[in-house]
């Protein structure tokens, strides 16, 4: 209910710019499960921490892209990078960012306790990012287009899996 609730606010918000963009759908992509999907993993070469990290990469029953995670591991925190499919020109990204409690807290929330999740949504269709109405914007216009290009550079044209996202360039 609520991201019919959020797609049906943005539709109204943003008029016909979003009329041929189906951003419910990239939202549900974005939120689906991926257990049981069937996936391959490949280790990121570009290693930014010493707990490196991996790629997951989830194909449909005909061998087309899915879902794409990049997980990069840390010694205080975590990144996750999602991209997932919609359709053939639809998809949208997910970077997600946890920071770990420090040491100092580590009697309060465990070895994995958690101080606080962040993420930020881009959709894009045609190639091309969506901006959300600046009442709803967790960025101003400028920052969300530079976070966004950032996003779509780092699951795209990673040469690790460039090779799975080519139908995706524009």
């Amino acid at each position: 209910m609520k991201i019919l609730f959020t797609t049906l606010l943005m539709f109204l918000a943003c008029g016909t710019a979003l009329a041929d963009c189906p951003v419910g759908d990239i939202e549900k992509a974005l939120a689906s499960p991926l257990e049981g999907l069937k996936s391959v993993e490949r280790e990121v070469s570009d290693v930014q921490s010493t707990e490196g990290g991996l790629w997951r990469i989830y194909t449909a029953g005909d061998g087309s892209l899915q879902s794409l995670l990049r997980i990069d591991g840390g010694e205080s925190g975590m990144s996750e990078r999602r991209l997932s499919v919609a359709g053939a020109n639809a998809y949208g990204i997910a970077v997600t960012r946890v920071d770990y409690l420090r040491h100092a807290f580590i009697d309060e929330g465990g070895p994995n306790g958690t101080a606080r999740r962040t993420t930020e949504y881009f959709y894009y269709c045609d190639g091309k990012l969506l901006e959300p109405p600046r009442e709803y914007a967790t960025l101003d216009s400028t920052e969300y287009a530079k976070a966004g290009a950032a996003a779509r550079k780092a699951m795209l044209d990673d040469k690790d899996i460039v090779d799975v996202t080519k139908a995706l360039k524009r």
